[in-house]
């Protein structure tokens, strides 16, 4: 049987997910890259928009974030 997996995802979920932190997966939702909406105060994460980001987005965004969150710790 296979794993269901949330399509929403908590702000912590997210960034366990994704490796981004808050800011950044903001700024993602901002710049349309990733689908991010706030519910009852809270934001929520599509799963599915972040596997889009990581699988077909260019490689060089992909890169560049990840450097900003290596760099910023």
């Amino acid at each position: 049987m296979s794993e269901i997996k949330k399509k929403w995802l908590k702000t912590k979920e997210a960034e366990e997910y994704s490796g981004f932190c808050f800011k950044t997966l903001k700024k993602l939702v901002e710049e349309e890259l990733i689908v991010g909406e706030k519910v009852r105060g809270r934001w929520r994460f599509d799963r599915e928009s972040i596997d889009r980001l990581f699988s077909g987005a260019d490689k060089k965004v992909v890169t560049e974030l990840i450097l900003h969150e290596v760099l910023k710790k």
